[in-house]
């Protein structure tokens, strides 16, 4: 997981958190991804989600994903029935100056060791 990384222009910023799964025990989110504070400027911002292949494919097994920013949920994305599905559409926010912005996976027990992982980045404005 790592934290927002400005590039060479400061125009635009970006953070990713690589591919990360489960252990053993089964939380119910694993955090992807932690800006806790986007910059003196108000940014539109990607993120690109993704997802390995899962592990087990029944009813209400799949993985999710949800976007807080300062703390209040403001996307979430259920891929209980959508297993096909490895790699979602961007999702599209714009984050006023000094946000927080956490990138979290919903986790299940049948897909606790299934890959995810999730890019972003922000364009100020």
């Amino acid at each position: 997981m790592s934290a927002q990384t400005l590039l060479s222009g400061g125009d635009k910023y970006y953070s990713y958190s690589g591919i990360t799964f489960g252990d053993v025990s089964v939380p119910a989110t694993i955090q992807l991804m932690l800006i806790p504070n986007t910059g003196l400027r108000d940014s539109y911002v990607k993120i690109q989600p993704y997802f390995g292949m899962p592990a087990a494919t029944g009813l209400s097994k799949g993985l999710g994903i949800s976007v807080k920013l300062d703390d209040v949920e403001i996307y979430l994305q259920d891929l209980s029935y959508q297993f096909e599905m490895t790699t979602l559409p961007s999702i599209d926010i714009f984050v006023p100056r000094q946000s927080k912005i956490e990138v979290i996976s919903r986790n299940t027990s049948a897909n606790n060791t299934q890959t995810r992982g999730a890019n972003l980045i922000g364009y100020y404005l």
